[in-house]
């Protein structure tokens, strides 16, 4: 009869285990290091829109920071149904600039089964006009009844990367002018001569990579790349429709009370299943109990 009372005990020894495994918490990721170059330059200017679309662009200036190389970043949400028309004025925004001044380097339009829409636009824009493009495709989302939900700018110093190669490249060139005098000398023993010939092929390889470095950083100066991207503010939202805000608002409240509700059943589930383990394990003991007492009293008299 042992084995009667050894399953109630095995049932609520799973029941703890389970408990415990719940129970612990998921050790926290470290936050990665990010290493800031000493002569790098980064302007970050994350906003939030208010409700009413009162979030402006963000923008600097040329003159403001000389030598900075800016990008910036935007995000948009609109009306589903209007992404796509503003996504082609803002294209063609850039067309009318002319390709000396604006350039489209990647679009895309996403529809979902869900019926949500995103899209996304990649310019590359003359400094000076970079500001006031980016004003400009705001406007253009709030008539069409839109908001900036994000926007940012980053810098890179690459005036003073340009600079720092410079002085690379004179004390390079100063050095190979040494080694060719040298070179020139005569009397030079075969090993010193090989050794001078590589040490100068050597600099003219690194005058070679410094100057590819000064005018990729040109380059970078020159245009200033922009980042538009789009979401759709849900399936019925617009200004102009009460009765779609309300359903979107209807639709917004009912994810967060099923997010709500998954939670409570992530955090109640470990303890609803471990009450039923230990109401089978206290049942089984009820039971377990009366056949040992019949047992007992069937046994010889003592």
């Amino acid at each position: 009869m042992r084995s009667v009372h050894l399953i109630p005990t095995m049932i609520l020894c799973a029941g703890l285990t389970l408990t415990a495994g719940c129970s612990e918490a998921p050790s926290e990721q470290e936050a990665a290091s990010v290493d800031m170059a000493a002569e790098s330059v980064a302007v970050s200017d994350a906003s939030r829109a208010e409700a009413g679309g009162a979030g402006e662009a963000p923008g600097m200036t040329t003159s403001a920071a000389p030598g900075v190389a800016f990008a910036y970043s935007y995000m948009f949400s609109l009306p589903g149904k209007a992404i796509s028309d503003v996504q082609h004025r803002h294209a063609a925004a850039c067309e009318e600039l002319g390709a000396q001044r604006c350039q489209i380097t990647g679009m895309d339009f996403r529809q979902e089964t869900s019926g949500s829409i995103s899209a996304r636009l990649d310019f590359l824009v003359a400094p000076d006009v970079a500001h006031r493009f980016g004003k400009q495709a705001l406007d253009a989302v709030r008539a069409a009844d839109g908001e900036l939900t994000n926007a940012g700018v980053t810098g890179d110093n690459v005036g003073g990367e340009i600079d720092a190669s410079q002085v690379r490249s004179a004390g390079l060139e100063a050095e190979l002018a040494r080694i060719e005098k040298r070179l020139a000398t005569a009397g030079l023993s075969a090993q010193e001569h090989s050794a001078l010939l590589a040490r100068a092929d050597e600099l003219r390889g690194n005058l070679r990579h410094e100057a590819d470095s000064r005018t990729e950083g040109e380059k970078r100066l020159a245009t200033t790349p922009m980042s538009f991207a789009y979401a759709s503010k849900g399936l019925f939202a617009s200004s102009e429709d009460p009765l779609g805000n309300a359903a979107s608002s209807s639709l917004d409240s009912m994810e967060q009370m099923l997010a709500v509700l998954l939670t409570l059943a992530g955090l109640l589930l470990p303890w609803i299943l471990l009450a039923g383990l230990l109401f089978l394990a206290w049942k089984g003991l009820r039971r377990s109990a009366p056949s040992a007492a019949v047992s007992d009293s069937g046994g010889p008299p003592a």
